[in-house]
């Protein structure tokens, strides 16, 4: 049975780090002998939730607790499968994206690359065998990585997209040595192998870093874009190539990217009257406690979004989704 007001619902925007639950990963860690730095379940808590506003750059320092737990084959494969459970279950997912980066869960080459790609693949077959899901996996490349590292990673890509790998990104925090052409070569290359393309810009990059990126690397998509509401051009852009906007509301009144949920509201109704396609989605659904079905209902109680938009963005979503490429 499917939601009685919004029907099935999409989540093209979910990082694999933040989407574990804290029983799950606390459950793993003890398994394998990792040692926490929180030996309190509850206390634990608070490495993988995140209750008040924080910043961007603190914001990634969340992930080394759920990245080093999920560092390995066997829970790597867990934690996919939990993801894809959890967004069908909880949140009337049908069609779901799950983004994570394998060399930052390789224990710099202690595991083999192939190996935990394989293993969420699995995770992610496993999952799609039991719930009526429309799932593919996403490799990250890493703004702090070496152009050779995020060369690896798009090979990779590559290489299992027959898989179930259906597209690259490029996230991480801001470093400023990165040039977004140092991975262009690769972004062409995917994209010639028929993988889809998102990258994060225009969260806590300017609208000039989402310029850039889709005249340089002509992506399918972008990662959370909101500062593209600062450029008209950009935006007549954006709506002319059809690329669409991956929006996480809570993640980014959650890390002061937005202010509040006026000026949310005011962007999304800006992105709508200039016709720029978005879609809904958690970014995380446990490091942020809400799922994309509370992000959707939220946003339509507080009178940003109609029904009408909500079907919209469910069509954007079944338009631009990668998996239809696996």
């Amino acid at each position: 049975m499917t939601n009685p007001l919004f029907g099935d619902l999409s989540d093209l925007h979910m990082h694999l780090g933040s989407a574990s639950t804290a029983h799950l990963l606390w459950e793993m860690a003890h398994e394998r002998g990792i040692a926490l730095s929180e030996k309190n379940y509850w206390n634990f808590l608070e490495l993988v939730k995140i209750e008040n506003k924080i910043d961007f750059e603190a914001y990634h320092q969340y992930f080394e607790t759920s990245q080093k737990i999920q560092s390995s084959p066997e829970a790597i494969e867990k934690s996919i499968y939990e993801a894809i459970s959890l967004s069908y279950r909880k949140a009337n997912v049908n069609i779901l994206e799950i983004r994570f980066n394998p060399m930052r869960r390789n224990r710099e080459g202690l595991y083999d690359l192939d190996k935990v790609i394989f293993s969420a693949i699995v995770g992610l077959k496993k999952a799609c065998m039991i719930y009526p899901v429309q799932a593919g996996l996403i490799i990250e490349m890493d703004r702090r990585f070496s152009e050779k590292q995020n060369q690896i990673l798009a090979d990779k890509a590559i290489s299992f997209r027959n898989e179930g790998i259906v597209g690259i990104d490029l996230s991480g925090p801001n470093v400023k040595s990165f040039e977004m052409k140092s991975i262009q070569k690769q972004v062409e290359k995917a994209k010639s192998f028929g993988l889809g393309v998102t990258i994060h810009t225009g969260e806590a990059t300017p609208a000039s870093e989402v310029r850039e990126v889709i005249d340089l690397l002509q992506p399918d998509r972008i990662g959370h874009g909101v500062r593209s509401v600062d450029d008209e051009k950009l935006m007549k852009d954006l709506a002319d190539r059809n690329i669409c906007l991956e929006i996480c509301p809570t993640s980014n009144i959650t890390l002061k990217i937005i202010e509040d949920w006026q000026e949310m509201g005011r962007i999304i109704n800006v992105f709508k009257d200039r016709g720029v396609k978005f879609t809904i989605n958690s970014d995380g659904p446990v490091f942020f406690n809400k799922n994309v079905k509370q992000e959707v209902a939220g946003l339509v109680e507080m009178g940003i979004l109609t029904m009408e938009d909500v079907k919209i963005i469910r069509k954007n979503a079944v338009e631009h989704t990668f998996t239809k490429k696996s």
